[in-house]
């Protein structure tokens, strides 16, 4: 696929993550409908029609919209056992691929942690060595694994997750602004279990398509959020010891 046709189709994907419509490109561009849907059929757009689409529809310049585009396509979907290891092996390297993971530069992340210059880039380095970036001769660095990559079942990130994270991250309020815990419990037929998973996928799918978008956003302007969500078939253990043998 050509670097046109790329540029196309992220610009179709934004349309319709944002809401945009032909409709609106069509105003935007004073052209009939019928020559923009003719348009994106053959994915012919003339350059500037381009930046005024991304100026007007998206408050973007087109630099952004490729540099969208190249970290779209091609993505990993998933890690190995030995890329997993590699990454919590070494707290320093994990610190830097979680920052890189959320659009920082190195001069960020340098800035904001007791990380040197010369221990950042080799961290990067790293990170290009597991095949998990891309560091062009620019300087910008192109991810090669989604955002939404899935953890091994198990496996080292998830088993680190669960030794370190989770109950740190569970360890509070939620009180203060942008903070929220709820906790149900209720009894649920197997329709209203595969319902509420849909709707689950789909908030997770809309946290995704947010951190993705924000991301051209400046530093200042973001702030850290982390989201976990769980649902299982649970009786709490106190209750538990109460149940009488089957």
């Amino acid at each position: 696929m050509s670097e046109v046709s790329n540029l196309i189709d992220t610009l179709k994907q934004l349309m319709k993550e944002k809401g945009v419509k032909q409709s609106d490109v069509a105003a935007v561009l004073g052209l009939g409908i019928a020559r923009v849907k003719q348009m994106f059929a053959r994915n012919d757009f003339h350059l500037e029609r381009l930046v005024r689409i991304c100026n007007e529809l998206f408050a973007m310049e087109l630099a952004d919209l490729v540099r969208i585009s190249e970290e779209r396509t091609g993505y990993i979907q998933s890690l190995t056992a030995e890329q997993e290891k590699q990454l919590i092996s070494d707290m320093r390297l994990l610190v830097v691929a979680v920052s890189v993971l959320t659009n920082w530069t190195p001069e960020q992340i340098v800035s904001r942690y007791q990380i040197s210059e010369r221990e950042c880039k080799r961290h990067l380095k790293t990170l290009e060595q597991l095949n998990l970036i891309s560091i062009r001769d620019n300087g910008h660095i192109k991810f090669l694994f989604d955002h939404n990559f899935q953890w091994i079942e198990n496996g080292p990130l998830e088993q680190f997750f669960t030794s370190n994270i989770q109950s740190d991250f569970l360890n509070a309020g939620f009180h203060g602004d942008g903070e929220l815990r709820q906790f149900r419990t209720g009894m649920l037929s197997k329709k209203s279990v595969d319902q509420l998973m849909s709707v689950i996928d789909k908030t997770v799918a809309r946290f995704i398509e947010l951190n993705r978008d924000d991301s051209i956003l400046p530093l200042e302007h973001r702030t850290g959020y982390s989201m976990v969500v769980a649902f299982r078939p649970w009786l709490m253990p106190a209750f538990t010891k109460l149940l009488r043998s089957p």
